[in-house]
């Protein structure tokens, strides 16, 4: 059987304590000067700091979670003849990161110590809503904000709340976001924006778990999705009528 590596490292060391025994001892045999009891102490310390050293437990692994659900699928309509540009979604300070946030009935924050978003965010829920206007069929193009195209009509949002809630209720993934659009072809700057409106979704959670965690919150952006872009469709073909 192999030997683990805690006890290979310690048999170093007392090799090399023996080692330096041995040399000491040769030293005071030739009338060489005295080592003092304080240098061999330090030697034996250094020599056990760096055989510890490499003991220490491994770090876990952090897992990572996309949301994922069902792109919303819609009735066929008359398609926009216009395209759209998404910009880059904000998001509030109290979950600007990565982590799982978890809300509790006192109001303390926590989070997940090994699950964490893929990505931050409001990115995840702005690419997924980018991905679900395209994916609707309803507007010519639709272009993300790495797109050097300009669209006429501008989507951007802001990310409000996006955490698992838990109290007497239950455990409940809440999302709510502001979507703001805007019509660029518009000269009278108060009627540039078609309209400014919040969305919230609460889904509750079948799974008790990060994963379920997970779940739910994509289940919530689906609903939110089919609204907003319900929503976007109908300011979009109102702006073109005018």
């Amino acid at each position: 059987m192999k030997a683990p590596e805690t006890m290979t490292k310690a048999g170093d060391v007392i090799d090399a304590i023996g080692d330096r025994s041995r040399a000491v001892a040769i030293e005071m045999q030739d009338g060489s000067a005295p080592v003092s009891l304080r240098a061999v102490s330090f030697l034996f310390l250094t020599l056990l700091v760096a055989g510890c050293v490499s003991i220490g437990k491994p770090q876990r692994n952090v897992d990572h979670y996309l949301l994922d659900y069902k792109t919303p699928v819609f009735e066929k309509q008359p398609r926009a003849d216009d395209s759209i540009r998404m910009e880059r979604f904000t998001i509030a300070a109290a979950w600007n990161s990565r982590n799982m946030a978890i809300r509790y009935e006192n109001g303390v924050i926590d989070h997940f110590n090994y699950n964490q978003w893929a990505v931050n965010p409001a990115d995840m829920v702005g690419d997924n809503l980018l991905r679900d206007l395209r994916q609707s069929g309803l507007f010519r193009a639709v272009f993300s904000r790495y797109t050097p195209a300009e669209g006429r009509f501008v989507v951007s949002g802001a990310l409000e709340e996006f955490l698992l809630r838990m109290d007497k209720t239950g455990r409940v993934a809440v999302a709510g976001l502001t979507i703001t659009l805007c019509d660029t072809k518009q000269r009278d700057t108060t009627k540039r924006i078609l309209f400014q409106r919040k969305y919230k979704e609460e889904q509750p959670l079948a799974d008790s778990s990060p994963a379920g965690y997970c779940a739910a919150m994509g289940m919530a952006q689906g609903t939110l999705s089919r609204r907003i872009i319900h929503d976007v469709y109908q300011a979009v073909m109102k702006a073109k009528e005018n």
